[in-house]
């Protein structure tokens, strides 16, 4: 029997879900909806393609390798990525269930031992065509494992994070969600602008850091022309060299260099 929610502990975080939709503060406000129900210590969403794209985190606790190891590397070895790629339907699924008690040994060294997390639960969650998230939530060493009372709650109330998300993301590109403060007092939106404003400042031009920006935005070099007000031959001859003075092959290394800058980055204290 499925367990039924706590509908007056629930209607304040429902009510501050409802009304951040459409806003950079969803993603927060729904992972507090539903820790309402299940008590986690972390959060992470990704939208699911060709590559996971990062959309929001709420962790405190070896947060270096979730860039520097799980989008760059590891997420191949994920088995929920694995699972979906498998044709994993939505719901609410564990560790146990999509792994089948087999879990690649190094995946197991670089993540769970690495990050602490004991208890994982994925929530798939097709949002419209091209787009299906993955919602993970965690447990630390020092809480004890999920138990079917909470798994039934949330399978209770998978629908209608199912559906807030659906409408959140009917249209809209996915983007980089508001994030918690970070220790700085800076969000991580303010983060993210600083470390591509920085990138290669010491043997990149003002110029050619813009086309760094521009191209971890994903424009191409038609849109990076038109948005510089240049020509498409001088957007490819800014490309070839920050990519010459930075020691990269192509975008994806760009991307790999930019994620290790944005985590490695000081972060300024509040003005």
């Amino acid at each position: 029997m499925t367990q039924p929610l706590a509908t007056d502990s629930l209607t304040p975080s429902l009510t501050a879900a409802v009304d951040a939709l459409h806003g950079s503060g969803f993603p927060a406000a729904l992972v507090r909806l539903i820790q309402q129900q299940v008590a986690f210590d972390c959060a992470l969403l990704l939208g699911v393609g060709q590559r996971p794209v990062y959309l929001y985190d709420n962790l405190h606790h070896q947060r270096a390798l979730l860039f520097d190891r799980y989008l760059t590397r590891h997420f191949s070895q994920d088995p929920f990525m694995q699972a979906l790629k498998d044709g994993l339907p939505a719901g609410v699924w564990t560790l146990a269930q999509v792994s089948k008690g087999r879990l690649d040994p190094e995946y197991r060294h670089h993540f769970y031992q690495a990050t602490g997390w004991q208890e994982e639960v994925g929530l798939i969650l097709p949002v419209r065509d091209g787009l299906t998230l993955m919602l993970f939530l965690g447990r630390l060493d020092k809480r004890s494992t999920l138990g079917q009372d909470e798994l039934a709650r949330l399978e209770a109330l998978f629908p209608l994070v199912h559906s807030l998300c659906r409408q959140h993301w009917r249209e809209e590109t996915p983007r980089l969600a508001q994030s918690p403060a970070r220790p700085g007092g800076n969000d991580l939106r303010v983060e993210v602008e600083q470390a591509i404003a920085s990138l290669g400042s010491e043997s990149l031009t003002r110029r050619e850091r813009q086309v760094a920006g521009l191209l971890l935005q994903g424009l191409d070099t038609e849109a990076i022309a038109q948005t510089l007000g240049i020509g498409a031959g001088t957007v490819k001859n800014h490309r070839k060299h920050l990519y010459g003075k930075l020691h990269l092959r192509s975008r994806a290394e760009l991307f790999h260099l930019f994620l290790n800058h944005l985590i490695t980055a000081p972060t300024p204290g509040p003005p």
